[in-house]
């Protein structure tokens, strides 16, 4: 691999052999991130030449993986003014596999009105050939009714019928040779009128290539009910099985399941997917998953990925005491190397970073003093809290820093860097244990998925 050289122990592509895909959903800020100059500045005063180096996907990345998905709902559609604004997606390495969601959560949660997505169609569809090399296809998920925000959708029909307008379209106009399509199965639940059985009889003719030719949709995602349920995603995969729907001879040789990646679930999928190799006889079969936490979170909640004793959880990116001196003054004018009290404070918030940062790739090139950079905090409120809990004799507020800090743009570059790769260590390595554990379930699963009866002999098998 051209670029910087890394330790092998970072590069990270291989765990996608043997298990399933895990595409870290990355948020738009820390995409349009890349491009900005007051970003690269301060990254630059961290010690870091480019934003390249807190991308995965670069050939300067400072950990290595291959796959991502990033979404149409929140990203600039106008492919010109992406590249500019979006660099680092547009410059990632020739390896790695990029999924593009096709903004239909927008669609859930009010920000867009049906209309206005079916409007969009063909600059969306567009975007996706473009950017991406996997595209989810335009549906309109089933989460949309009942949520006061969506618009204009009321019914399981009306979602049904407007995905398959869109489908329709796709269809008819994408161009199969940019990018893999996969069709989406939504559901309320399993079985009856808003059920994903249900929905996938209505739209598996999208992937009939006797219909559609090469335009028809080559793979297959599941959102919804059939997303959250493993027992109705293996229903429906059988059903596409005995439609003769999956497999590399009609080249439906992908499914993925939509905003999941918990330890448990990884660990279920993966071993679906070994068992439709068997099946199928296809090494190639694929089965990927996404979750948005990782980066999500860091600027909505303030919360990241880190190890520690007990391994990787969420801790809070402002709530520690590298940021602020405990006595709220500046070390750089009044730090006293014969001070106890400086001593004390010097020694925790070392210890407090080295806690902090873990066994990130970035624990050998960010410094101490390039960290405590990272936040803009209130140091008249933090002072004056910190002097109202002295004088009243109360307990420091554990969230003070959190409460009267922000990160700064390369603090949130940085902090999402390690949560992602933190993130991508917990759900490969948890789920690789889980996997051991049931490695004896994929005959069964193969056996359920062949057998004349599927659905009950699925049923005795307990995945998690």
């Amino acid at each position: 691999v051209m670029g910087v050289e890394i330790d092998p122990s970072l590069d990270y592509r291989h765990w996608r052999k043997d298990h399933v895909s895990v595409f870290p959903a990355i948020h738009s800020s820390f995409v349009n991130y890349s491009a900005r100059p007051e970003v690269l500045a301060g990254l630059r005063e961290a010690g870091f030449a480019s934003f390249d180096a807190v991308n995965y996907l670069s050939e300067e990345g400072l950990f290595r993986y291959d796959a991502a998905l990033f979404s149409g709902g929140g990203a600039e559609l106008d492919i010109q003014k992406s590249k500019a604004i979006n660099p680092s997606i547009w410059n990632r390495r020739a390896d790695t596999v990029l999924m593009s969601d096709s903004g239909g959560f927008q669609v859930a949660t009010g920000i867009l009105a049906p209309k206005q997505y079916y409007e969009m169609r063909e600059k969306i569809t567009t975007w996706q050939e473009a950017i991406s090399d996997i595209a989810i296809a335009m549906d309109v998920p089933t989460g949309s009714i009942g949520n006061r925000k969506a618009i204009c959708i009321d019914s399981f029909d009306e979602c049904l019928t407007l995905t398959k307008d869109n489908f329709d379209w796709q269809v008819q106009n994408r161009n199969p040779k940019a990018a893999r399509m996969l069709n989406v199965v939504q559901g309320l639940r399993a079985e009856g009128h808003e059920g994903a059985l249900r929905w996938y009889d209505e739209i598996k003719g999208y992937c009939d290539r006797s219909k559609w030719g090469d335009n028809a949709f080559d793979g297959w995602s599941f959102g919804g009910f059939a997303a959250q349920n493993t027992a109705t995603a293996l229903r429906v995969i059988a059903r596409m099985l005995q439609d003769g729907l999956l497999g590399k001879d009609g080249n439906h040789r992908w499914i993925h399941i939509l905003g999941v990646a918990a330890e448990k679930r990884v660990a279920s999928f993966t071993l679906i997917q070994r068992a439709l190799r068997r099946v199928l006889d296809d090494d190639g079969f694929t089965v990927s998953c996404d979750a948005s936490s990782a980066g999500l979170m860091v600027g909505t909640k303030q919360m990241y990925y880190a190890d520690g004793p007990e391994g990787v959880a969420q801790r809070k990116v402002l709530n520690a005491r590298w940021f602020q001196p405990s006595c709220g003054r500046d070390c750089d004018e009044h730090f006293d190397p014969n001070a106890k009290e400086c001593v004390v404070c010097a020694f925790d918030r070392q210890l407090d970073f080295m806690r902090a940062m873990g066994t990130c790739c970035l624990a050998e090139h960010l410094s101490f003093e390039a960290y405590t950079n990272l936040a803009t905090l209130s140091e008249t409120k933090i002072r004056d809290a910190l002097k109202e809990a002295e004088e009243k004799d109360l307990e420091v507020d554990p969230n003070l820093y959190h409460l009267y800090g922000t990160l700064k743009p390369e603090g949130y570059a940085l902090f999402t860097f390690i949560s992602q790769e933190m993130f991508l260590r917990k759900a490969y390595g948890q789920s690789a244990k889980i996997v051991e554990a049931k490695a004896d379930l994929v005959d069964k699963l193969a056996a359920a998925l062949k057998s004349e009866t599927p659905d009950s002999d699925l049923a005795k098998i307990k995945l998690a």
